[in-house]
């Protein structure tokens, strides 16, 4: 029986934009020796699974050459060959949507990102930069910015919980008859994760189920209606598991394997 456990990584396998830990790579290792295959789907994309998940690549109680790679919700698949990764497949959000929708979201969230600075508390958002990234199959608008610090990212959670600035944009991004065929989804604590509809983390799930997997496992933090987990936490049923920290995590996996 072929049996493959999917992980989300911000939250899940890591800290939100921080590094795996030894402990957590002990547990990817153990799986792997209890006949479990392992994947990472993130909304992020290998660039930053590579540096989150830096101690896989390490001498690690994980095989990383052994682990599939889905980065931007699993609309790319990477596998390892000869110690180097090896792109299976990729989508492209342009292509999809066409150039001038294209065009017109990345204005209207410009202009979003500008009055952010206007509403109450705005004056005390940290910005530092890189606020909108796009990923070839999906658009990642972080408000704060990709280079914000651990400092930058407590401070937005806490004006973000207070405001509630991230679900009230989301709430007008979905309602808006502009974008009808494009999913507007919170991403880890800081940023929107935008790709056209379908393009969830079932890419991957359907991926893998081509593959000749009988037994597929999911396990997220995102698991809300609004979270970017949603949709495959959902596909999977009984085999999804959501979690809120990596030592959760962990705690999962025990459970799976049923070894300490």
């Amino acid at each position: 029986m072929k049996k493959i456990i999917l992980f989300d990584m911000d939250g899940t396998l890591t800290p939100p934009r921080k590094n795996m830990s030894a402990r957590v790579c002990y547990y990817l290792g153990l799986l792997q020796k209890h006949g479990y295959d392992v994947g990472i789907v993130s909304g992020s994309d290998l660039d930053y699974i590579k540096q989150q998940c830096s101690v896989l690549f390490d001498v690690s109680a994980a095989d990383w050459s052994k682990i599939k790679y889905f980065p931007c919700n699993g609309t790319k698949y990477y596998t390892v060959k000869n110690n180097s990764f090896n792109l299976e497949y990729s989508y492209d959000m342009k292509d999809m949507i066409g150039h001038q929708k294209y065009n017109s979201l990345i204005v209207e969230l410009v202009d979003k990102q500008s009055n952010l600075y206007w509403l109450e508390d705005g004056e005390k958002i940290p910005m530092s930069g890189t606020f909108i990234k796009y990923r070839g199959s999906m658009i990642n608008w972080c408000p704060i910015g990709r280079d914000a610090t651990d400092s930058d990212r407590e401070i937005w959670v806490e004006l973000d919980k207070k405001n509630k600035w991230r679900i009230n944009i989301l709430d007008a991004l979905i309602k808006s008859e502009n974008w009808k065929g494009i999913t507007f989804k919170l991403g880890g604590d800081t940023s929107f994760d935008i790709y056209p509809n379908g393009w969830d983390k079932t890419m991957a799930l359907n991926h893998v189920k081509k593959e000749g997997y009988d037994m597929v496992y999911f396990v997220g933090d995102k698991c809300e209606p609004n979270g970017n987990d949603f949709e495959i936490y959902q596909a999977t049923g009984e085999f999804g598991f959501n979690t809120s920290s990596p030592e959760e995590t962990v705690q999962i996996i025990k459970s799976i394997t049923g070894v300490e």
